[in-house]
């Protein structure tokens, strides 16, 4: 019986091969990379398992005809209906052009479901969106199969995977429109690095479950999970209608009772800032603790009272809440996938810095970022040196915005700042006489990169007794400032684009305990000269400036921050 079965299948593999030889003239190149010789399908017989039938044998060689003729000589015929060609054309390469969701049985239906379940259940995509409208479409049409039908499989196998590529695209990357923010902020003269994950989807569709790559690839860092958790109580709240108005009421005050409490209470409760058990309706310590909690989170003064301002806070719609939700996970999804154990994350909205440790806040302090005409760019990076009593080497931009304007009204202007002018960089040479240059002509020719302004250590140099350097191309980097005042006003968006922290000494003290370079006491006594000294890291520490107008804070509780720079407004998401 074996030998009656081997011979039928060469005899049918034979025919597959001389078959694959006639579609060959009508797309030699293209099929010169995939067709195996006779002995080559023979050896593929020799792969097969002892146990498989003939039956199997004879789908697995059809299906595999199929998808061939699918995808290579009825090529533009296919993918007219179908998107992601390339991905296609790769992913079934990979396979040998043998089916992914189906095989000699039927439909695989474990898989196949859980790509649904995975797409219906991501919170971050609309109910009525591209992708779940799509997705039910295709669970439509596969329950509508009454009888086997190879074409129909093979064409339904193609959308498939064009599905998981679509929804994958959407897991890994968001849907905010990056191209065209981009492009606006570009006008501005303001920059936003995004990042692209490093994952090959179509590998990981041939070796592991959906629900195992959807684990593997949502990211772990900046509390993403906490953050989409979040996401998956306002859906609840969005799906059941949203929240009732706060209304301005004389029951809302502490010691009251009554219907208008309750509200209030269920209110909080659906956000989790009201956390105590059982159903109350009078205004008291707990509700006076949640409602402190609430306004802690959308930065207002937290006087647990329900005050006009609380009020409006209150009464924001749920819609407006999601949007700003999916916006920063969109936004989490571009950024380097951080692990948890040592870095500096600078928040921009927050107007703060995080020195993280193995998922914990070492050390956080106050930071002043760019003002609205100089932004500070959002990127990541390593802190590699530190410079203990720096020089202030000016940009060119301020230079020909406000130094030279400055020095053609006040010929006292350079000196009365400390401010210094070299051919060069180097610090070799002595600084050169400004009186006799015509800064007049400078200007006006563009020949202002010829000289280069810098300030020397000292008490007035504006960046300070310490700098915290990543080397950029944006020039940005983190230091101390001798301005101490503007570190109480809020917000603090004040400097022409680097960022300026409220305790570099406690910064330089953290960096000391892990870093053999950076001799806390030594460096102290150097910081109370002006010799400029260098610090070379032997770990350089990733640093993140980031723009989370929503974040998971400390207290487990999102936090809604100002849009600083009109970011949220200037960014649009598709309706996946």
């Amino acid at each position: 019986m074996n030998i009656i079965k081997t011979i039928l299948i060469i005899i049918f593999l034979t025919a597959l091969t001389i078959k694959l030889k006639a579609v060959t003239l009508t797309s030699t190149e293209q099929l010169n990379q995939v067709h195996q010789s006779f002995q080559e399908q023979h050896q593929n017989y020799q792969n097969y398992e002892p146990d498989i039938t003939l039956s199997e044998i004879i789908y697995d060689e059809q299906s595999t005809k199929g998808l061939m003729s699918l995808i290579i000589s009825q090529e533009e015929k296919t993918f007219k209906t179908i998107n992601y060609k390339k991905f296609i054309q790769d992913l079934y390469k990979r396979k040998i052009y043998r089916p992914i969701w189906f095989n000699h049985d039927g439909i695989k239906q474990e898989a196949v479901n859980e790509l649904f379940v995975q797409i219906e259940s991501d919170n971050t995509l609309e109910r009525f969106g591209k992708l779940k409208t799509l997705s039910q479409k295709l669970k439509k049409e596969i329950k509508n199969i009454k009888e086997r039908n190879m074409g129909k499989e093979l064409m339904l196998d193609l959308k498939l995977s064009s599905l998981y590529r679509r929804y994958m695209g959407h897991h890994l990357y968001g849907s905010i429109q990056w191209r065209n923010f981009k492009r606006k902020i570009k006008y501005q003269k303001a920059a936003w690095e995004t990042y692209n994950p490093n994952y090959n989807i179509a590998d990981m569709l041939l070796h592991y479950k959906i629900s195992d790559i959807v684990a593997r690839t949502t990211p772990s860092s900046f509390k993403y999970n906490q953050l989409s958790n979040h996401l998956s109580r306002l859906r609840k709240v969005q799906a059941a209608g949203g929240w009732r108005k706060i209304p301005a009421s004389s029951q809302l005050r502490y010691g009251k009772a009554g219907k208008q409490v309750s509200r209030l209470i269920a209110r909080l409760r659906s956000e989790g800032d009201y956390t105590c058990q059982g159903n109350s309706n009078k205004f008291g310590p707990c509700l006076k603790k949640a409602i402190k909690r609430f306004q802690k989170r959308h930065q207002i003064g937290q006087t647990g009272t329900i005050n006009n301002t609380t009020r409006r806070k209150l009464n924001i719609s749920v819609n407006w809440k999601i949007k700003k939700l999916l916006l920063n996970l969109d936004r989490i999804k571009r950024m380097p996938d951080q692990a948890e154990d040592r870095y500096i994350m600078v928040n921009i909205p927050d107007y703060r810095l995080y020195y993280k440790e193995n998922g914990r806040n070492a050390l956080t302090m106050a930071v002043i970022v760019g003002d609205k005409k100089h932004h500070t760019p959002i990127f990541s990076n390593k802190v590699s040196f530190i410079v203990l009593n720096p020089y202030w080497f000016i940009p060119d931009s301020i230079v020909k915005k406000e130094i030279i304007p400055g020095l053609l009204k006040d010929p006292n202007y350079l000196a009365n700042r400390g401010y210094e002018v070299r051919r060069s960089y180097s610090l070799k040479r002595p600084p050169i006489n400004t009186s006799k240059i015509d800064w007049a002509r400078v200007l006006r020719t563009g020949q202002t990169k010829k000289y280069k302004f810098m300030q020397p250590p000292g008490p007035r140099n504006a960046l300070g007794k310490i700098k915290f350097k990543f080397p950029n191309k944006f020039a940005v980097y983190l230091h101390d400032t001798p301005n101490r005042k503007l570190f109480k006003k809020y917000p603090r968006a004040f400097s022409h684009g680097c960022v300026r922290i409220a305790n570099p000494n406690g910064l330089l003290a953290t960096f000391a305990k892990h870093e053999r370079s950076v001799n806390y006491n030594r460096s102290k006594r150097v910081l109370r000269g002006k010799v400029k000294t260098q610090l070379n890291l032997a770990n350089p520490v990733p640093v993140h400036i980031t723009y989370l107008t929503a974040r998971i804070k400390s207290d487990g509780l999102v936090h809604y921050l100002p849009d600083v720079y009109g970011y949220d407004a200037l960014q649009r998401r598709s309706i996946d």
